[in-house]
């Protein structure tokens, strides 16, 4: 009896026609691909993958008319069967999250080789997730860091994150002390323990740190 061997069409999305180039090649020689198209921008991309029936989406993510990023939730919401990796020059931990929250199945850097392109096609082709090593390892210490993050509010309590929020207005000591009914004292107890449980060396910091956590 004879086997054969499943195929499936990949689409890649980038703006410079060497990376289209060097990738299509690649693909060209695998039994597996049945076919291979390109586009040269998010516009293109969700075109492409409403005309013909793409099995995954080579995805970059800095492209001109509509970013791969907003492309990626755009085919995730139409076709969630279509496979998504995104392949970019990006490590950074914060990009790669919300490319997979977006929807991406898979995210390598492309400085990478042909085995490991290979090897996350396949994984997402069969249901799998994938993100290169190098990656997986600054995701991990994102989510970490922001775990940390989120534990040390946890502690804050409502009269601290009050007070965080008026010491971010500017207020000094004794005009939160007058709003919020309190002594002077009181008010500066609270900013004490506040840089102690976020570890926090002084006001400067804590205004920063107030700003980029949303506190304010």
């Amino acid at each position: 009896m004879q086997t054969y061997q499943k195929t499936y069409s990949i689409l890649i999305a980038d703006d410079h026609q060497l990376i289209i180039d060097g990738i299509s090649k690649i693909l060209q020689e695998e039994k597996s691909v049945s076919a291979v198209y390109t586009a040269s921008n998010g516009n293109e991309a969700i075109a492409m993958v409403n005309k013909y029936d793409v099995d995954c989406v080579l995805m970059d993510v800095n492209m001109p008319v509509l970013s791969g990023y907003e492309a990626t939730k755009i085919i995730k919401e139409q076709h969630p069967h279509v496979k998504i990796i995104v392949v970019s020059m990006l490590s950074d931990a914060s990009v790669i999250a919300k490319l997979l929250k977006a929807g991406a199945d898979a995210f390598i850097i492309k400085n990478t080789g042909k085995e490991e392109l290979l090897r996350a096609i396949t994984k997402v082709i069969n249901g799998e997730k994938y993100i290169s090593q190098e990656l997986s390892f600054n995701l991990y210490h994102h989510f970490s860091k922001k775990n940390n993050t989120a534990e040390k509010q946890d502690h804050l309590t409502p009269r601290e994150l009050e007070i965080i929020k008026y010491i971010g207005e500017g207020m000094t000591n004794h005009e939160i002390a007058f709003k919020l009914f309190l002594s002077p004292s009181t008010v500066d107890t609270h900013r004490k323990n506040v840089l102690a449980k976020l570890e926090l060396k002084n006001t400067a910091a804590l205004i920063k740190y107030a700003a980029e956590n949303n506190l304010l």
